[in-house]
Parts: C-alpha cells; sequence; structure tokens
C-alpha cells in the first residue's frame, strides 16, 4: 500500500528526487541550510588544494582534516534538515493550514496560476501530486512519440481520414463536479491529499469566479486533467474504424480507416458528441477533417499538429512523397524573437553599444544553435534541432535565414555586426547539429526578452 502521509520521511524523498535533478531545495528554502552547503562547497574546495600539496605527509594529514570537517558539516545538514521538514509536516496536517493561488495575467491570453513560494505549500502539493501519479497511474503523452507516430502513418501510403482538432479553453473548462465525483467514486487518495486538491479548486473558483476550470500552471492540474479524460480517450477509441487516436493536452489527432462503400460518415458530429458529454467544447477554428483517398486527381494535403505542419497526398492515385516542416505558427515565433532581439540590441545601444552587441549576438546563437540546460542532470537539451528533429525539409529554415538576414539590413546594423550576425544559420544549426555553450546567467538574460511573449 502506498504511504500518502505527508511526513518528514515522505518530504525527504521528495527533496531527495529533485537534488538528482539538480535542484538543491534545501538550500532554496531554508537559509540557515544554504549557509551550511555554502560551507561544505568551500570544503570541497580545500580539498582540490590539499590534494596538491607536494609532500606526501602533509598532504595525508590536511586531506583527512578538511575530510573530517567535511563530514562533520554533512551531518550538521542532514540533522537540520530533518528537523525543518518536520516543522513543515507539522504545519501541513495543522486544521490552520492554508495558502492561496496567485492569477498572473500577463501570459498570453488566458491566465496562468502559481503558488507562493513557502516550503510548506510547495511540499503539501508536490506529494499530492505523487500520490496522485502513483494511485491513478496518470501521465502526460509523449509529444515526441505521438509526432513520430504520426509522421509514420502519414508516410504509409494508405487511404486515411485524418481529423485534428482540439478542445476550446481546455484548463478553463472541466467542470468542478464531475471531477470530484470521479475523484470519490475511485476513493484511492487520503483525506489530505482530497483537502489539498478542494483547497486549489475552491481557491481557483474564487479567484476566477466560475466553478468550472482547473489552474493553470500548478503542477497537479495536469494530472487532474488527464484523470478527468481518461473515459473520453477510451470513448474516442472505441469509435468505428478509428486506427490511431492521441491527445496530446487539448490537442486532438484521429485516423479512421476509410469506408469501403460510399456511405456518408459524420465524423466531426460524432466527435462533438463524446466531447460534449463531457462538459467540453469543440474549437471549430483549429478542426481540421482530412479525406486522403487515392482518386485521379492529384490531392496534396496539411495540417498543423504539435509544433509540426504535415504535407501528404496523391497523385494520380501514387502516394507523393510527405514533407514534415516547422510549422507556421512556430515559424512566427522565431521571426518575432528575432524582432525583439534586434529591437532590443536598437535601443540598448544608445546606453552600451558594446553589451548589446554581445547581448544580440548570443540571443541569435541561441535562436540558430542548439544548448544545454544548465543545472540539470538529465541531459536536456534545446535549439532549432533538438526542438524540431522531425522535420524532412528544411524549407522553412532557409526562409529563416533569409527573414534574419533581410531584419539585419532593415535595421540598418552596422558592418561588424552584420558580420558576426551572418555566421548564424537556422538551416547550418539544425543540419549540422551545432551546439553552443551558455552560464545560466546568460540564459537568463536571453530569455528576459522573450518571456510571457
Amino acid at each position: 500500500m502506498l504511504d500518502q502521509s505527508f511526513s518528514a520521511e515522505n518530504f525527504r524523498t521528495i527533496l531527495d528526487i529533485e537534488n538528482r535533478k539538480g535542484i538543491d531545495l534545501g538550500s532554496q528554502f531554508f537559509p540557515d541550510v544554504l549557509e551550511i552547503t555554502q560551507k561544505i562547497k568551500k570544503i570541497n574546495a580545500d580539498l582540490k588544494t590539499a590534494r596538491r600539496i607536494q609532500d606526501k605527509l602533509m598532504r595525508a594529514v590536511e586531506i583527512k582534516k578538511v575530510l573530517q570537517e567535511k563530514e562533520k558539516l554533512i551531518e550538521e545538514k542532514e540533522k537540520l534538515l530533518s528537523e525543518k521538514l518536520i516543522r513543515v509536516s507539522e504545519e501541513i496536517l495543522s486544521s490552520r493550514f492554508k495558502f492561496e493561488l496567485q492569477k498572473n495575467d500577463d501570459f498570453g491570453d488566458k491566465p496562468i496560476y502559481t503558488i507562493e513560494k513557502e516550503p510548506s505549500v510547495y511540499f503539501s502539493l508536490k506529494q499530492t501530486q505523487y500520490n496522485f501519479r502513483k494511485l491513478y497511474k496518470v501521465k502526460q503523452a509523449d509529444r515526441f512519440q505521438i509526432v513520430s507516430q504520426v509522421k509514420t502513418l502519414i508516410c504509409d501510403g494508405f487511404p486515411k481520414v485524418v481529423l485534428r482538432t482540439d478542445i476550446e479553453n481546455f484548463y478553463e473548462s472541466i467542470p468542478h463536479k464531475n471531477l470530484l465525483d470521479k475523484l470519490n467514486e475511485e476513493n484511492l487518495l487520503s483525506f489530505y491529499s482530497k483537502r489539498i486538491i478542494t483547497k486549489i479548486l475552491n481557491d481557483y473558483k474564487l479567484k476566477s469566479g466560475s466553478n468550472v476550470g482547473i489552474p493553470r500552471g500548478i503542477g497537479i492540474s495536469a494530472y487532474l486533467v488527464e484523470l478527468y479524460l481518461r473515459d473520453f480517450d477510451k470513448e474516442i477509441k472505441e469509435l468505428l474504424n478509428v486506427n490511431y487516436y492521441a491527445r496530446y493536452v487539448d490537442d486532438i489527432i484521429i485516423f479512421f480507416i476509410p469506408p469501403i462503400t460510399n456511405i456518408q460518415r459524420d465524423y466531426i458530429s460524432e466527435i462533438d458528441t463524446i466531447i460534449s458529454k463531457y462538459g467540453l467544447k469543440r474549437n471549430h477554428s483549429k478542426t481540421k477533417l482530412i479525406a486522403s483517398i487515392p482518386s485521379t486527381n492529384n490531392q496534396q494535403h496539411s495540417f498543423e499538429y504539435l509544433g509540426y505542419e504535415m504535407a501528404f497526398g496523391y497523385t494520380q492515385k501514387d502516394p507523393s512523397p510527405p514533407k514534415i516542416m516547422i510549422s507556421k505558427k512556430k515559424v512566427n515565433r522565431y521571426k518575432e524573437r528575432i524582432i525583439f532581439a534586434l529591437e532590443h540590441y536598437i535601443n540598448y545601444s544608445k546606453i552600451n553599444e558594446k553589451d548589446a552587441r554581445k547581448m544580440l549576438i548570443k540571443r541569435i546563437r541561441f535562436l540558430t544553435n542548439n544548448t544545454r540546460l544548465i543545472n540539470n542532470k538529465r541531459n536536456i537539451t534545446t535549439g532549432i534541432f533538438s526542438s524540431n528533429s522531425l522535420i524532412n525539409t528544411t524549407g522553412n529554415l532557409k526562409d529563416l535565414d533569409n527573414y534574419l538576414s533581410g531584419q539585419v539590413q532593415k535595421y540598418r546594423l552596422n558592418q561588424p555586426v552584420q558580420q558576426r550576425i551572418g555566421k548564424y544559420s537556422f538551416e547550418k544549426g539544425f543540419l549540422e547539429k551545432r551546439y553552443t555553450k551558455f552560464t545560466s546567467n546568460d540564459l537568463s538574460m536571453i530569455m528576459k526578452i522573450w518571456k510571457n511573449r
């Protein structure tokens, strides 16, 4: 049986899991723990110095002394962490424990919610999330895997009917009552876990003025959504002649085997019936139905899904080579970032041209290359290849190179800056898998002007 308790021992497990990801929660939340961590770092530096001592005897004595100091500090840190986590546990289990969602309207057209950065709030939500994930075995679909599978399907040359759609105002439309009824029916969660979820929904109701919807930005919201739509997914998969179905958050794609006869079928109405059954609405503007069937006429179809544009069809009954490209929406996002980077340079160069130039070059290098994220132990990468690895044509990467070159001319940048920028290319960054290193401070400064856009 799963230990769902909000205990210091369970919080220590959470702390260790995050630490393996490169996140030192103990030092983030507790200043006195941070102080000891810094002392241990200094000891590690002293250890390196001690190992460089030429005299063997002196080296051995000094290393032993430093290691003893380090061991003592580690024990002190462990004891302090245990005491802190016990207090956190007591606070959460108290009847006085409460927290508030913080609404932020600066992120696009839909508000994002955050939670105050207090240890008790953080660990209560993390433990609830852990309990929920383990008990209900829910997880978000793998974006890369879905796109890979869709790519295989459109490349197979077989006739198909493709329905691509999404759910309108997805997070904001989940009915609280239906969700809570589902949680209570299965009755897997402990009282305290349910209490945390109820607190989140109640505060969302207070902040949004609606009794439907789950707060975007809160970790457990993604799991609640997946649980709520578990039966929805099952019903879609059970529709007649469904060959493939995938949903990534609110983005849905379905491949049907076309009927042998000429009987007309209203695929969209069938989907609408299931969507409305769960209190949700289909996004009409993002719905596209494609019947790709060999005929005497040339056919070319395309749709956008999860950051890619996929084009396929038939030429005189024979399949035409499918193209997988970066979606127009994503291309426009790259263009916007180029503009913001250039405008920031123009404005900031009036104050300090040298610093403005350095930051512009870093931003262009970041956009056109790839980088490994700092302070993560899973070797996560991001960049022009990492984020678009499934494309099989670089046409729109060439377009981005031309766009960058055109904007550099338009903004009349001086010759040295033009020459520096001219070294970078979206297409080459993709084909050659170019990687570049940035410090955590660099990444923070690079992303600053693009944040919330």
